[in-house]
């Protein structure tokens, strides 16, 4: 690691006692490399946190919670959660060395918002259960369960990562009032209160990864982090038989328990919640030769391209992709065949946004849907919701540079959807070098790992008044 505590496209040849042979991933808190480790010859993942995350005075913080990474995970030993080996520190830059996984992030399997076949998405919500009922039979909350932290292996086995925000149950709590911690798309309605989030908390997001698993959409459709928890607080779910109607009935009411608004009318265990899905056919048990109870499941494979995939002649391929992702977040997959049936009969960007808004139900998500596609062929989205962002309290303090904590706040809700918590810091740090709100979300959105989001997340970015 370089002077700075950050990475660049150099490698540092060692860190600590591990060589270093690639990078596998950056993000807004830090670098992943593959190392190796010759003491006992294998290959391991080395986690690095930014040292400029470290600066300031929510430094200690995040330093706090990168350990606290370590220990929560320590304890948690399990076939379905990435085993941690060591914590380290060299020249004041924290790392942690841990068990290195050839697999793929859910969340790549879902990124073109393909549902996967139901057999798969039940064999991984099963593994992540099994993973957090050893969890919190070890005291560990997640409290981030997301697609970003599922990874699929070759052989169909699943591995659980990322307890970086985990809170130990038997130790002190860190989150302060009114404070948010997760990936607001997965939170649970107590987490957005800034309540007491425990073990519950992880099942509902379960609820909502099997939810987007299995339909390709999430059960609250909105986009920014104020929409999406005044839909939590407030909206009942989606049913995912409505989106997907081949789905068998039995699973609304498994995932409609699962996302209960109250903690109490949710599952209360992992093994509650594997039980039900067994009591609705969706998973069957077996005996092992050994005695035990273990479950049939499916290996899961890649989501096959969807029928139809071909652009019809004369259309922008990147107008019509964003087109069937803002529908289906609505009418769910058969978006993308109505996206490409419609531009086949109409001449015009403006008349396919018209014809297509006329299929869904709703005035409100119609309007939402006709707005944002003003701005992807050529509008401005100049409104931005708002209601009920009171409830999670004011995250960035104070104005900084020539911005006002307005839109400051409105920038960290708006990054929070595909970050998270970190939102706040990189909204600080960003706000001292940006003389503008455009050029205050170019720099935040470098941050955000795929384009699409980053493309999306830059459009939300205030108009300058004129």
């Amino acid at each position: 690691m370089n002077d700075a505590g950050d990475t660049s496209a150099t490698l540092p040849p060692h860190i600590g006692r591990y060589r270093v042979t690639g990078m596998l991933g950056r993000g807004a808190m830090g670098v992943v490399y593959r190392a190796h480790d010759a003491a006992i010859d294998r290959e391991v993942a080395i986690k690095t946190i930014h040292r400029r995350l470290l600066r300031g005075e929510e430094g200690a913080e995040w330093l706090e919670r990168f350990r606290r990474e370590v220990r929560a995970a320590g304890r948690c030993v399990h076939p379905n959660i990435v085993t941690v080996f060591e914590y380290g520190e060299e020249a004041g830059a924290p790392y942690i060395v841990m068990e290195y996984v050839q697999g793929r992030e859910l969340r790549s399997y879902l990124k073109d918002r393909n549902p996967l076949p139901l057999a798969n998405a039940v064999a991984i919500a099963i593994q992540v259960l099994q993973a957090l009922g050893q969890a919190h039979i070890a005291g560990v909350v997640h409290r981030d369960i997301k697609p970003a932290n599922i990874i699929l292996l070759a052989d169909g086995q699943v591995k659980v990562t990322d307890f970086g925000i985990a809170r130990l149950e038997a130790g002190g709590n860190m989150t302060q009032d009114g404070m948010t911690v997760g990936t607001p798309g997965y939170m649970a309605p107590e987490q957005f209160k800034g309540l007491e989030a425990d073990r519950r908390a992880d099942l509902y997001a379960t609820g909502v990864v099997l939810f987007e698993s299995v339909t390709g959409s999430r059960p609250f459709p909105g986009r920014s982090a104020s929409e999406l928890m005044y839909q939590v607080l407030n909206d009942p779910p989606l049913r995912a038989t409505q989106i997907n109607p081949l789905l068998p009935a039995e699973l609304d009411g498994v995932l409609k328990k699962a996302l209960a608004k109250s903690p109490d009318a949710r599952f209360q265990s992992a093994d509650e919640f594997i039980a039900a899905l067994e009591n609705s056919r969706l998973v069957d048990r077996e005996t092992a030769a050994d005695g035990s109870t273990v479950f049939r499941v499916a290996p899961v494979q890649a989501p096959q391209a969807p029928a139809g995939a071909n652009t019809p002649q004369g259309w922008d391929p990147a107008l019509l992709a964003q087109t069937e992702r803002l529908l289906i977040e609505t009418i769910g997959p058969m978006a993308r065949v109505m996206v490409r049936k419609t531009a086949q009969q109409v001449s015009s960007p403006a008349e396919l946004v018209q014809r297509l808004a006329e299929t869904i139900p709703g005035e409100r998500d119609r309007l939402l849907f006709q707005r944002r596609m003003r701005a992807v062929i050529g509008g401005t989205i100049t409104g931005m919701a708002t209601h009920g962002a009171s409830g999670i309290g004011s995250q960035v303090s104070g104005s900084l540079g020539s911005f006002d904590q307005t839109v400051l706040e409105v920038a960290r809700r708006d990054l929070a959807v595909y970050l998270g918590p970190i939102a706040k810091v990189l909204v600080k740090q960003a706000a001292s070098k940006a003389h503008n709100p455009q050029e205050l979300y170019q720099l935040l959105a470098a941050h955000i790992p795929a384009a699409a989001d980053r493309q999306a997340f830059v459009k939300r970015a205030p108009a300058i008044a004129g």
